[in-house]
């Protein structure tokens, strides 16, 4: 089996659109775990993949949400 790559997705978000973006998240397949934050980002997502360029898949998924104003991926060792 190979070993999957971990990464949490930062959001900012349109103001007032926190809940309706984390709720789109959480259809796409590969996002493990999404949370409505507080500071200066808006919501998590933790998505674990196979490789990189599921990765970008999800990455790019998720920048055309309605409402999301700016993505910063951080990649997790194993």
């Amino acid at each position: 089996m190979r070993a999957l790559i971990t990464a949490y997705i930062l959001l900012k978000t349109v103001i007032a659109k926190e809940h309706e973006v984390a709720q789109r998240l959480q259809e796409i397949e590969g996002v493990v775990e999404v949370k409505v934050v507080f500071g200066e980002y808006d919501v998590v997502a933790k998505a674990q993949v196979e490789d990189v360029r599921a990765l970008d898949e999800i990455v790019t998924k998720i920048r055309r949400i309605n409402g999301v104003a700016m993505t910063s991926t951080l990649i997790a060792p194993d």
